[in-house]
Formats: C-alpha cells, sequence, structure tokens
C-alpha cells in the first residue's frame, strides 16, 4: 500500500495544519527549526517546523547528518526554483533556499527505557513548555523538540534525561516519562544564572517497543517538577500514532 506522507505536526495545541508536501507557496524568508531528513536516493534535504510546513534545500545541506534538528534562517524566492526530490516512490518539488544567518544545532538525546533512578531533592525547572511534534514518524523521524528554562549556579553545566515508567498494566496505552534535571561542574562562586535551552528527544525507541502490539496509538505524559511547586507536573497528554488509516 502506498504511504501517504503528510505535514502534520503538533506544537502545544496544533499550531499548525496538516497540509500537502511539497507545497509551494511565494516568495518568503524565515527562521525555524528545520529536521534534515534523506529522499529515496540519498539526497539531504529538510523539513520546516514552523511556521508553515515546507521541504527546502540548500548547497549547504549536502554535508549534513540526517535525522537532526537545526535551527536555520533562509530565504527563497521564484528566482532561485526548485529541486525534484523523492519520497516513498513520489516526486515532490523541494524550495531551493539560500540560507541567510548561522545554523544553530539542536542538541539531542533518547528516551531511556528505564525507571528512573532514585533522587533524594531532584531539581526543579522555571518553565516547561508543551513539545513540539508528529504524531506520526514520516515527519520528523519521531524526534520531539522540547524549550525549558532553568537556574543554576554559574560555572555548572545542565543536561535533561527522560525515562520511561514500567506500565502497572501490560496492556494500557498510556505511557508516562520522567523527566530529570541534573547539574554537572563545579560552581564558580554563589551567584546563579537563569537560561532557556531547547533538546530534541528521540522516541524512536517508544515506537518500536510497541510496534507489534494492538494499539493504534499511544497516550503519553511527560512528569517534571516546576520550582515553588510542591507535587510534580503532568504534562497534557500526547498522541503518538502507531497504525495508519
Amino acid at each position: 500500500m502506498k504511504k501517504s506522507i503528510l505535514f502534520s505536526a503538533i506544537i502545544g495545541a496544533l499550531l499548525f495544519m496538516t497540509s500537502c508536501l511539497g507545497e509551494v507557496s511565494s516568495n518568503y524568508a524565515d527562521t525555524t527549526f528545520v529536521y534534515i531528513d534523506t529522499d529515496d536516493v540519498g539526497t539531504v534535504y529538510g523539513k520546516t517546523i514552523s511556521p508553515m510546513a515546507r521541504v527546502i534545500i540548500s548547497n549547504e545541506m549536502i554535508l549534513m547528518n540526517p535525522n537532526r534538528i537545526k535551527v536555520m534562517s533562509y530565504s527563497w524566492d521564484e528566482e532561485n526554483g526548485t529541486k525534484p526530490i523523492t519520497i516513498s516512490g513520489q516526486m515532490y518539488q523541494a524550495d531551493y533556499v539560500k540560507l541567510t544567518g548561522e545554523t544553530v544545532d539542536i542538541n539531542n538525546t533518547s528516551l531511556r527505557m528505564t525507571e528512573m533512578p532514585e533522587v533524594e531533592e531532584q531539581l526543579s525547572f522555571l518553565d516547561f513548555k508543551d513539545p513540539l511534534f508528529a504524531s506520526t514518524a514520516d515527519f520528523m523521524g519521531d524526534n520531539w523538540i522540547f524549550q525549558y528554562s532553568y537556574e543554576l549556579p554559574k560555572g555548572q553545566t545542565a543536561a535533561v534525561q527522560f525515562f520511561k515508567r514500567t506500565p502497572t498494566d501490560e496492556n494500557s496505552s498510556n505511557v508516562f516519562i520522567d523527566v530529570n534535571l541534573v547539574y554537572s561542574g563545579t560552581p564558580s562562586g554563589t551567584d546563579v544564572e537563569r537560561k532557556t535551552d531547547y533538546l530534541a528527544l528521540d522516541m524512536r525507541m517508544l515506537r518500536s517497543q510497541y510496534a507489534n502490539s494492538n494499539h493504534e496509538e499511544l497516550k503519553i505524559k511527560f512528569v517534571y517538577h516546576l520550582k515553588d511547586r510542591a507535587e510534580p507536573i503532568e504534562s497534557p497528554t500526547y498522541s503518538m500514532l502507531l497504525k495508519e488509516n
């Protein structure tokens, strides 16, 4: 059965709606998240994640590694033209863009398929935003983008870890993921600084674990700690579709 490829990404509560791959708009210039992918013959191209879903290509993308998220500034006009790419046997026209600024790599991590170790005093976020993601694997390769803010002593660095809880009911489609903020390094004094970071979480292992189940979708919640909140926070429920209609 021929696979239908749709631009279906969710930013919080459905920031942008499903649109057909390869749709061309008028001249534009954007700074967006871009998921780097390859077509059927290995051509490296990008899928823009916001504010509009597009497929783009540039000379600089040729040497980029696939399955990575980047922030790019770029522009396109009709004189730039398009380049054909082939995805799942179908041909689409990717906009041939000009990069207009520095490309920034988004750090990435993988979901740990084990319980979170016991922590005596769990660190808290100042803010933890809803993820930007696609409910199917086609658009972003099951990479979910998170934005979060925190305070830490100067001289230290922060990392975020994600752990899948062991389900109490093996037949349940509900998945809980614990989010753990950790600091490393030696403080250079008593001063504290506030930071905001982005992180791409690779959720492919989760999809693989349930690939042969009878579930049509997984209902996913993230559990984390916020400053000045005594109890952990449960996120809204997000959907990962396992079966296509």
